[in-house]
């Protein structure tokens, strides 16, 4: 299984910009299947699961969903400073836009604010930084 994910993860910048989030317990990703970013993969591997990997292909609208899910309850619950309450006020300026433009602006307003939500905030900001993930199989 690592291996399929370690090829996700080479492959996650193909088609845009994802976000990877890694913990303690599990990496998830929110990767685009698409170049327009109509279609994104949730990927999640979580280290101590028998079956660790786990992908689900979605449209953007309900991706956004996920994504805005797992960072107010799953990265809240592992990074003590996470201001959920920061996130939600962004997420209000991009209501109404249309779900590829609103993921697209989430994932890039965690990358490039990252300081806005948390003080460490455990994301993957570029392909630089790819490696951090394999690391941690």
């Amino acid at each position: 299984m690592s291996e399929e994910f370690k090829k996700i993860v080479d492959s996650s910048f193909d088609k845009g910009t994802p976000l990877w989030i890694y913990t303690s317990d599990y990496i998830f990703g929110m990767v685009p299947a698409d170049p327009n970013g109509a279609r994104w993969t949730e990927v999640a591997f979580a280290f101590q699961d028998e079956e660790p990997l786990v992908k689900n292909e979605r449209n953007a609208d309900l991706s956004f969903q996920f994504l805005f899910e797992e960072l107010e309850k799953g990265v809240s619950f592992y990074v003590e400073d996470f201001h959920v309450n920061n996130l939600k006020v962004f997420a209000k300026t991009i209501e109404g836009k249309p779900g590829p433009e609103k993921i697209k602006a989430l994932i890039t307003e965690l990358t490039n604010n990252s300081k806005n939500y948390s003080s460490n905030l455990p994301i993957v900001k570029n392909k630089s930084e790819l490696g951090i993930l394999k690391q941690k199989l």
